[in-house]
């Protein structure tokens, strides 16, 4: 599923007006239809008793002008009630014919000065038809007094056109002020904004309308931006062949832990083998690797010499390791979990990453920090890795700040993948993933609940176990994701609190709640 930015979706409706010779009074009149037959849903299921639509200037305020007339044509069971906050006769031209229209209906229409003018009475739907896509500043004056009357009416089901009014349709920001609604129509293309946080707390259910853009057209513009959806991840799931064994079921090498962080490696582990990995190497020192084989007897351990008391590896060790990874067969590491951060620590992640680039991986945490510590030696240096920071690890990546990364999250991410040339996967809620090329794709699963320690451990073995089984980084890195996300929401449908060895253990489960076609995105209407 593509998802548009606002100017992209701009640029769809000028070409297929230029190119078809559409009028865009056709394109407002499909919109407001499909809003109108949503409505009708919506009085039906709910039992309502009347429609109020609250109108802008612009586009936004022409489709709900449309979704008046087309439920007053289809129904005379609900009055409808339009209030408009601009002046009729400074409409844009499509709005001012649908007002003009309107006008010669049974619709009372009413033009508002103050927001006292607006009156929401229970059991009423509420139409949010006040701001479209085009939004760029904040919310102000009678615009954001009447979302906040919309917000805090009571007994009401709110129905927003295209975008809740306030949201911002690109990045998913709130400007200001926006309509918290029970449910959004979005026209014609899903707006990206839409599928990320905050905004995905305003929306409600999402259903897409067709407006009547043509798939080929679609198809002709180049949008790099996609919600994961079930039917891309069970395109992207390996699957076991009958004769396989341990090694071909893909080996996944592990650096990860410290005397004090030993338990992030252990996780990575588990992470890896639940993904379907048959075999975790972790080289290790003695005293750790007893340690390990008590939580993990799964987990293969060479043994490596240590003498600090402070860290499992040093630079010394670097090639030992690649070349121990390379004997046994390994087809993804993961490097980072639980590592420390110290200039020798920093030396033995180049080292490492240099032994190991022909097989690849993931990086994770501690070394993510190493690597920031250096960011300049490591531009375009990590082809062939899939990275894992959650924004405070991206703001060091990119020389920023978290504030900044969370603020422009399509943005930032986008900046990693170009800058270092790698997948780069930015945690945190609606996680992105995207590739040196620019394309950037939306988890919709996950929530809350993956707020806990180790869970980020689990994700760097989920998808390293996974890209151990298809050698393929981008598909690994969304399937991993999409994977973890869902097996904490179908833990928090039992508990609020969960683990990240539950989260872990989930991940089976998960697999085969994809694969029997069982899995809907819940915040979206529709296929």
């Amino acid at each position: 599923m593509h998802l548009v930015t606002s100017d992209a979706m701009q640029k769809i409706e000028q070409h297929l007006c230029q190119q078809y010779g559409i009028d865009t009074l056709l394109l407002m009149e499909n919109a407001g239809k499909n809003v109108a037959n949503e409505a009708l849903s919506i009085l039906k299921e709910k039992n309502l008793k009347q429609v109020i639509i609250l109108c802008g200037g612009g586009n936004n305020g022409g489709d709900g002008l449309v979704a008046a007339r087309q439920l007053l044509s289809v129904s005379s069971a609900y009055p409808v009630t339009v209030y408009l906050l601009a002046n009729p006769e400074k409409l844009k031209k499509d709005p001012l014919y649908n007002y003009r229209v309107l006008k010669n209906t049974s619709a009372r229409i009413i033009e508002v000065a103050s927001v006292k003018d607006i009156e929401i009475y229970p059991q009423s739907l509420v139409i949010d038809a006040l701001l479209g896509t085009g939004l760029s500043k904040p919310v102000t004056g009678l615009y954001r007094e009447t979302v906040e009357k919309i917000n805090s009416a009571r007994d009401v089901f709110v129905l927003s056109v295209d975008v809740p009014s306030g949201i911002n349709a690109t990045s998913g920001a709130v400007m200001g002020s926006s309509v918290k609604a029970d449910y959004t129509v979005t026209l014609g293309l899903p707006k990206r904004g839409l599928f990320v946080f905050p905004a995905r707390e305003y929306t409600g259910k999402i259903k897409v309308a067709d407006i009547g853009i043509p798939i080929i057209l679609q198809e002709a513009f180049p949008i790099k931006d996609i919600l994961i959806t079930p039917h891309l991840i069970i395109e992207y799931l390996p699957e076991r062949n009958p004769d396989v064994h341990k090694i071909s079921a893909g080996v996944v090498g592990v650096i990860a832990g410290s005397p004090s962080m030993l338990g992030a490696g252990i996780l990575a582990s588990l992470g890896a083998y639940c993904a379907g990995a048959g075999m975790v190497v972790w080289p290790l020192p003695f005293s750790a690797a007893s340690l390990v084989k008590i939580h993990l007897p799964e987990v293969v351990t060479p043994l490596v010499e240590s003498t600090q008391a402070q860290r499992y590896y040093m630079p010394s060790v670097a090639e030992f390791l690649g070349k121990n990874f390379a004997e046994r067969k390994c087809r993804s590491l993961i490097i980072g979990p639980g590592l420390g951060v110290s200039p020798a620590t920093s030396f033995f992640v180049e080292k490492i990453v240099q032994a190991s680039s022909h097989i690849g991986g993931v990086i994770d945490a501690d070394a993510l920090n190493c690597i920031a510590g250096e960011r300049q030696l490591w531009k375009g240096r990590l082809s062939g890795w899939i990275i894992t920071p959650h924004h405070g690890e991206a703001a060091r990546l990119l020389g920023s700040s978290p504030k900044e990364v969370a603020e422009n999250r399509f943005e930032a991410v986008k900046q990693l993948a170009d800058y270092f040339q790698c997948i780069a996967v930015l945690k945190g809620p609606a996680t992105l993933i995207a590739d040196p090329s620019g394309n950037i794709f939306v988890n919709p699963t996950g929530g809350p609940e993956l707020a806990t320690a180790g869970s980020g451990d689990v994700l760097s073995g989920v998808i390293a176990g996974i890209l151990a089984q298809t050698g393929k980084h981008l598909e690994s890195a969304i399937c991993g994701v999409f994977l973890h996300g869902l097996a904490g929401d179908m833990l928090a449908r039992n508990k609020k609190e969960i683990t990240a060895k539950e989260i872990a253990y989930q991940i089976p489960a998960a697999k085969k709640v994809v694969r029997d076609g069982q899995y809907r995105i819940p915040f979206m209407d529709g296929d």
